[in-house]
């Protein structure tokens, strides 16, 4: 079981501004925004990103994190004349192969080149020199997923500010159905049960479940799983395909296809 830090100092490194020719866009306008490339271009011609990969830049409050498929890069920011300005650009470690390494250190050569700006709606356009960047907002490329109705596979386990991947040979999934009850696997065992939702907390209530015994890591997994699911309440947070379950200390990542 794989272990990663988790809590605010990656999340520092996530947010930002800008507006192509004339005067700036206010930043105001890009706050709580958070956009995805559509389209990479060099000179003209196409540039392909790493498979599986896209270019991702989100704004917050005067600060910018970006990230090309491994590490998140983030800085302040500000908007001169219509560009991008940002200093001492950081960002997270992690090992990647050499081919997402290196787009990571091509977008933060980008970023810190004072891109020219265009915000168009949920249109985001960056350039600098012959490079093109097109990027629409997340929301509309790729959508909040409802809480009710898809299967919610668990894909990580977080504890405090530590989250750890699934146990290998493992997997747990659960599905809220618009009656009012969910079908629940732990990992180990199936079941079920009732829920309500009152804004963005969760409530599960009679759980009943198969009592099959799962030593190894369908039994850890299904410890981790009870151990949040049956908390109350449980907070909600949902963004695109990717739903949190937090009660306490403790949590679940999941995904749906």
């Amino acid at each position: 079981m794989n272990t990663l830090l988790f809590g605010p100092a990656a999340a520092v490194l996530l947010m930002a501004g800008c507006a192509m020719g004339g005067s700036p866009s206010p930043s105001a306008s890009l706050d709580g925004r958070d956009f995805l490339s559509v389209a990479v271009s060099d000179g003209g011609q196409p540039r392909p990103l790493v498979s599986g990969t896209r270019i991702r830049i989100a704004f917050s409050s005067g600060s910018i994190s970006a990230s090309a498929g491994c590490n998140v890069m983030g800085a302040a920011y500000r908007l001169d004349s219509g560009r991008l300005i940002i200093e001492h650009l950081g960002q997270t470690d992690m090992g990647c192969d050499p081919a997402r390494l290196e787009q990571d250190a091509w977008l933060a050569a980008f970023l810190a080149g004072h891109p020219a700006v265009r915000l168009s709606g949920d249109e985001l356009t960056l350039q600098l020199d012959s490079t093109i960047v097109e990027l629409i907002d997340r929301r509309v490329v790729d959508p909040d997923q409802p809480l009710v109705g898809p299967a919610w596979r668990v894909e990580s386990i977080i504890t405090g500010q530590a989250v750890s991947s699934v146990p290998v040979g493992a997997s747990a999934t659960l599905t809220l159905q618009p009656d009012g009850r969910f079908v629940l696997d732990t990992g180990c065992n199936t079941g079920g049960g009732t829920y309500t939702v009152e804004g963005s907390t969760l409530r599960l209530s009679a759980i009943g479940l198969t009592k099959r015994a799962c030593p190894g890591p369908a039994g850890d997994l299904e410890q981790a799983v009870l151990g949040v699911l049956q908390l109350s309440p449980i907070t909600v947070e949902i963004e695109a395909r990717a739903l949190t379950l937090t009660a306490g200390d403790h949590g679940l990542a999941l995904r749906t296809p």
